[in-house]
């Protein structure tokens, strides 16, 4: 069977920090963007509420994306960042129908300059909001060797934490999503000392974390997580925190987390089984990159609709493809978040995934079931974090 390289062009562009970005086009679309190793502002999930916490443009999905794209702009200025920054948006759209509108205006907004974007559908955290958007960006403001957090009111209503949170050059954990069982907030509870026994072993702390990306059921209940952080985070900084719904029952709530690591050994990169836990062929429970350019992929969907397994099986063909691109390989994937809404895409993504992966260097993983994705038509997508081979 005849292939076709799935990159077909590539960009490069020098920042005001002197960090370069290589955006990689396919079909007109930015596949995926490389990073240098510089510091990296992320962000929690931006709504779009005004500076009073108000709903913009209820109903109108041009509104209210100008008005997140607006927040996003204010919460980057905090780290001396500005649009032009922006490495990776990650999108979540109350359905699939406002897809394309969104993808037109985040196309004018941004221009030449296009980060990789990933798409996923649910319910938000505000009432009306058809939408919300966090953001990886390069930060020009040099923070040393701590993790910083900034806070506005755009980012912080209506859920705790930071609006943004600066991730400093150098090592990077990626924790797979951990999930302790029961009603929703003593599952939160569980899970977050769950993660903290993760990064003690790790010789990290909560100081550490960079981003939190909680997946709750239902959306409705989210002040009862929301207290759970609170509690959790007492006397220290919240990170920036993503809530995204799934359809799970049991449990409520998974959570993976992002943290600043200081690089140890030569090993460029690292997958950790932390005690108590078994390994995997399939998923690392912790990768640990100690150095090195990152590799932010836009959603991947399977170009062969033709059945759950061709999908799959094509889309870590186009996975692949962007890796070899991108100067990367499938030993060097970090962390992988998988969105599933049918169950033959989901038991075959388990199965065939042990083909492309080395089963002694998966990458980091969640795996999320949703009702929807934002492709129609489509039972999976990958949202994918890379580094370039050393």
């Amino acid at each position: 069977m005849k292939r076709t390289l799935f990159i077909l062009s590539f960009t490069a562009f020098t920042l005001a920090a002197g960090a370069q970005m290589r955006h990689f086009h396919s079909n007109g679309a930015t596949a995926a963007v490389v990073v240098d190793e510089v510091p990296l502002a992320h962000t929690a999930q931006l709504l779009p509420l005004n500076e009073k916490g108000q709903l913009a443009g209820a109903g109108n999905i041009r509104l209210q994306t100008e008005q997140v794209l607006k927040n996003l702009a204010l919460s980057l200025k905090e780290v001396q960042a500005g649009m032009g920054d922006v490495v990776k948006l990650n999108v979540c759209l109350h359905h699939p129908g406002l897809l394309q509108e969104v993808q037109g205006m985040l196309r004018k907004r941004f221009g030449s300059k296009q980060p990789a974007v990933s798409y996923v559908t649910g319910n938000l955290p505000a009432a009306g909001a058809l939408l919300g958007i966090d953001a990886v960006a390069v930060a020009a403001r040099r923070q040393g060797a701590a993790v910083t957090y900034h806070y506005s009111q755009q980012t912080r209503f209506p859920t705790a934490g930071a609006g943004v949170a600066v991730l400093p050059a150098g090592g990077t954990v990626y924790i797979s999503g951990q999930a302790d069982k029961g009603p929703l907030g003593e599952a939160t509870m569980g899970t977050l000392r769950q993660l903290d026994t993760t990064l003690r072993h790790l010789k990290l702390a909560k100081e550490n974390i960079v981003q939190v990306r909680a997946f709750i059921n239902p959306m409705a209940d989210i002040r009862t997580a929301d207290s759970a952080f609170k509690a959790f985070f007492a006397g220290a900084a919240i990170p920036p925190v993503v809530y995204v719904e799934w359809v799970s029952k049991d449990p409520l709530v998974e959570i993976e987390l992002i943290a600043a690591s200081p690089a140890h050994g030569a090993a460029q990169l690292e997958f950790i089984t932390p005690p108590g836990m078994t390994a995997s062929p399939v998923y690392a429970k912790v990768a640990r990159l100690n150095r090195g350019k990152k590799i932010y992929c836009s959603s991947l969907y399977g170009t062969d609709t033709s059945s759950a397994a061709a999908e799959v099986n094509s889309l870590f063909v186009s996975l692949k493809n962007i890796m070899q691109a991108a100067g990367g390989n499938m030993e060097h994937l970090v962390k992988a978040l998988y969105y599933v809404s049918d169950n033959g895409a989901s038991t075959s993504l388990n199965e065939i995934r042990r083909s492309y992966y080395n089963p002694q260097r998966p990458p980091a993983a969640s795996k999320a079931a949703v009702s929807q994705l934002a492709l129609p038509g489509r039972g999976i997508t990958i949202d994918m974090i890379g580094a370039v081979a050393q």
